[in-house]
């Protein structure tokens, strides 16, 4: 299984859009959407220690090596609400 990248941008098959990886102390990951990490609204997706992803507390079709990096990192979150200029 993959390690990723924490505050990495990453992508799913068939998926539209672009999802923030943030570790979780339990083990796994919660995936959040680019706006929803900045201004530290709900994440979209967890996985499980064993790396399959959940939406809503069902299972998906994918797994955490189903998520493809893109070399690119978030921007840290936004302690004030206001997007930084």
């Amino acid at each position: 299984m993959q390690q990723l990248k924490e505050g990495g941008i990453y992508t799913l098959p068939a998926e539209r859009g672009e999802l923030v990886a943030h570790a979780v102390f339990r083990g796994g990951y919660v995936l959040y959407t680019p706006t929803d990490w900045e201004f530290f609204g709900p994440y979209t997706y967890e996985s499980d220690q064993a790396g399959y992803i959940q939406r809503d507390g069902q299972f998906t079709c994918w797994h955490i090596d189903d998520l493809a990096y893109t070399n690119r990192t978030a921007r840290s979150r936004s302690r004030t609400g206001a997007a930084p200029a």
